[in-house]
């Protein structure tokens, strides 16, 4: 393990402190630090983020810190929601997307791996979520969105997350359903308020709650945008009234509405952001041309 020198872990939480930053940021701050002055990739966990931790720890009012992840997505499989969490990381690191689904059992993981479909299903997610958590992480201190798309972005996000979160509940609720369409709906809108301008004003009589008149203008503006792959998934969701009627929806229809919110967000994030794992992915599992 590199070694920290405890001088340099007491300047820069002396540094953090004047700046007023509370202490739960202190070690995820002093990690980015160590990682960019020594030029390595600092991943969560890992000896030297738990040596940081540690000593902010030690060194931190009780139960200051509380450690999560950067990001948490759903993955349905054997009839269940798994949480797919995805690590804090600094620099260039190397991430398993097994180890992402930690709560999974091994025999039912080794299920997910054997089954080819499942697997390739679970890999494409997998990829989103970690273009999402990481890109998402890095809009929020670049201004590469601004204004009224930040606003949308924002929005989409929450809504994005409150599906996770009723998703994860003992009985996963259909409200994930409407959670998943505003999400996709708002993270549309982004797109389009990033990229080409979008106001407030034409969002609200142009498009409206209409995804399909969202997807066409993403399309127009970017015609070769991912999204194009949303044209075969907007018809799974009901009317934006639909939400009044109080219906509910099986495990499947939920885990294709959250999905479909899950690639739009991560599709908008790769759209400003130089981050594509999704392709990393599939460059890693093409075969190898043959030899004339």
């Amino acid at each position: 393990m590199e070694n920290i020198p405890e001088d340099w872990l007491e300047q820069i939480n002396r540094r953090l402190s004047d700046a007023g930053v509370p202490y739960k940021q202190r070690p995820w701050l002093a990690m980015r630090a160590w990682s960019l002055e020594q030029n390595i990739g600092v991943r969560f966990p890992s000896p030297i983020s738990e040596h940081i931790f540690g000593w902010f720890y030690r060194n931190s009012p009780p139960e200051a810190h509380h450690i999560g992840s950067l990001f948490t997505g759903l993955f349905y499989f054997d009839v269940y929601f798994w949480p797919v969490d995805i690590p804090i990381a600094y620099g260039k690191v190397k991430l398993d997307p097994f180890a992402s689904i930690g709560a999974m059992p091994d025999l039912v993981k080794a299920r997910l791996r054997d089954d080819k479909l499942a697997n390739l299903g679970y890999l494409g997610l997998w990829a989103d979520c970690v273009d999402y958590g990481f890109g998402r992480d890095d809009l929020r201190g670049n201004g590469a969105i601004t204004g009224f798309a930040a606003n949308l972005f924002k929005a989409a996000n929450e809504q994005l997350e409150a599906t996770t979160t009723v998703l994860r509940e003992a009985r996963p609720n259909s409200k994930a359903m409407e959670f998943g369409r505003m999400a996709t709906e708002m993270f549309l809108k982004s797109f389009l308020a990033a990229h080409v301008g979008l106001s407030e004003q034409e969002a609200k009589k142009r498009i409206g709650h209409d995804l399909d008149s969202a997807l066409r203008e993403c399309l127009t503006a970017r015609p070769a945008s991912e999204l194009s792959q949303l044209q075969v998934r907007l018809s799974q969701f009901p009317d934006a009234n639909a939400r009044y009627a109080g219906a509910t929806y099986s495990h499947d229809q939920l885990w294709n509405a959250y999905g479909t919110a899950q690639f739009a967000g991560s599709a908008v994030v790769r759209s400003l952001m130089d981050r594509n794992m999704r392709r990393t992915l599939e460059s890693a599992h093409s075969p190898a041309p043959r030899r004339a």
